[in-house]
């Protein structure tokens, strides 16, 4: 009977009309308002997809795209990932938030949002839990940023080059990053999607660092030995059939959209198994955290894009 139920709803998170923060929305509700159990046969759905999608997304990265963005592009996003990686070292202990959690809030918050939580949700050993608050987290703010970024950036006096280098940095998903984009200037797109996608290259070394250290210090999921995921060295080969092979423009877009329908199934699942009582183990703290990340991010890159 709760498969049934499920099934529909996870069919409509996946299609064109739910954005992913609709499908994280209707997951959360279907658990914690109208408390639905769902099914021991959709559980383990949630990060099986996350992975899935994160390999088909990798078809998305242009490598022609990525050199057009330039070393300026690169270094940008460099700086900014480890400026709120630090700062979420200091500001998690201080607010007393979870590792794991603090982990995933500042990886969504430094690179790309809700790719960049699943990337790094199995390599850290993230419970549901903690993996549906960073994503609630993340794409509350994605919502928020695409309704008041246009209006900052014109009140800002920002060129269209400008606002695309913020909205690709500040803001966290893709989507999002578009829609704003969009909003300000149509020559605003162009910027902001070459720069999102040079942002979202940073998953690969951030999760292999990860890996890395967890491994030496004998954490993780597997003590003592490595722990590189099959997805991610997947997702690196997706980039490298991209460049290799890149005249076949209509299937990369194919397993693109797919990837994309495959995360907001994904997103959805995970949503649904945040029941109130993981809610209150992991506590109201994250929110505190990723908003602190994002006004930071959003004010110290809104100053390097007013000096361009």
């Amino acid at each position: 009977m709760d498969l049934l139920r499920y099934l529909p709803i996870a069919i409509f998170a996946a299609t064109p009309w739910c954005s992913s923060a609709i499908a994280l929305a209707i997951g959360m509700t279907l658990s914690l308002l109208l408390q639905w159990k769902l099914p021991d046969s959709l559980k383990n759905g949630g990060k099986l997809c996350m992975q899935i999608s994160i390999v088909g997304l990798g078809f998305a990265l242009d490598p022609s795209a990525v050199q057009k963005a330039g070393v300026r592009s690169i270094t940008v996003t460099l700086v900014s990932l480890l400026g709120i990686m630090t700062l979420a070292f200091f500001v998690s202990r201080l607010l007393k938030v979870k590792n794991t959690t603090g982990s995933l809030i500042a990886a969504g918050t430094g690179i790309c949002g809700g790719s960049a939580i699943a990337a790094m949700s199995p390599v850290i050993g993230a419970s549901s839990a903690e993996t549906a608050v960073a994503l609630a987290t993340v794409f509350s703010l994605n919502a928020l940023a695409l309704f008041i970024f246009p209006p900052l950036g014109h009140l800002l006096s920002l060129t269209p080059e400008q606002f695309g280098w913020w909205a690709a940095i500040a803001i966290h998903d893709t989507s999002s990053v578009v829609g704003a984009a969009a909003q300000f200037h149509p020559d605003s797109v162009a910027v902001a999607v070459t720069t999102k996608l040079t942002r979202a290259l940073w998953i690969v070394p951030m999760v292999f660092g990860t890996s890395f250290l967890l491994r030496m210090k004998g954490e993780g999921q597997q003590k003592g030995k490595a722990s590189v995921p099959l997805f991610i060295l997947l997702f690196v080969l997706a980039v490298v059939v991209h460049a290799t092979l890149p005249d076949m423009p209509n299937l990369y877009s194919a397993i693109n959209v797919a990837g994309k329908s495959i995360l907001k199934l994904a997103i959805f699942l995970i949503g649904a198994q945040l029941t109130r009582e993981m809610l209150r183990s992991v506590g109201a703290r994250a929110l505190a955290l990723g908003v602190i990340l994002w006004l930071a991010m959003s004010v110290s890159v809104l100053g390097w894009v007013k000096s361009i």
